[in-house]
């Protein structure tokens, strides 16, 4: 097995059990402060705020799995009808708008992550960066397994010829 689909296989099983796992939390917060509000006319208010948290980063680490199953959603009706050459053009130019889009998210997401370690989330009294990490590490995922599928594809492109 060749490294980038051993790294697709390894970021695709971090994040289908790291997204299982919040997953699980998420249900058990939601599920307790259903019970709660029912049996004690109260629930606590940090409920809430996991339950945002934890769907979040679900949604953000659950993204190269969802990727990599090719569950993403894509309009490509134009794209199938063109000829070989244009078909290639066209994945190429994706890669690269995907590529610098997600390295753009990393980066702005780390920026935005150092400046929330100061401040706290209101019910849970966190730091405001440990749910703002979702982004860049959600996007480094996802940009690690998009750049090993084009490495990936170019190889057995070249395989071909």
């Amino acid at each position: 097995m060749k490294f980038p689909e051993r790294l697709c296989r390894r970021v695709g099983l971090l994040s289908l059990w790291f997204g299982g796992l919040l997953l699980m939390i998420n249900i058990g917060d939601i599920v307790m402060g259903v019970v709660l509000r029912y049996f004690c006319h109260a629930a606590p208010i940090w409920t809430e705020e996991l339950a945002r948290f934890s769907l979040v980063w679900m949604v953000l680490i659950g993204a190269a799995a969802a990727f990599l199953n090719g569950d993403q959603m894509s309009i490509d009706f134009v794209v199938n009808a063109l000829p070989p050459r244009g078909k290639a053009f066209c994945r190429l130019l994706s890669a690269a708008v995907q590529v610098a889009v997600l390295g753009v998210m990393v980066w702005f997401g780390a920026q935005n992550v150092m400046g929330g370690w100061k401040m706290k989330t209101m019910a849970l009294g966190v730091p405001k960066a440990l749910p703002l990490t979702a982004v860049p590490i959600g996007m480094a995922m996802l940009l690690a397994v998009v750049v090993a599928r084009c490495w990936q594809d170019s190889e057995s492109g070249s395989e071909k010829r």
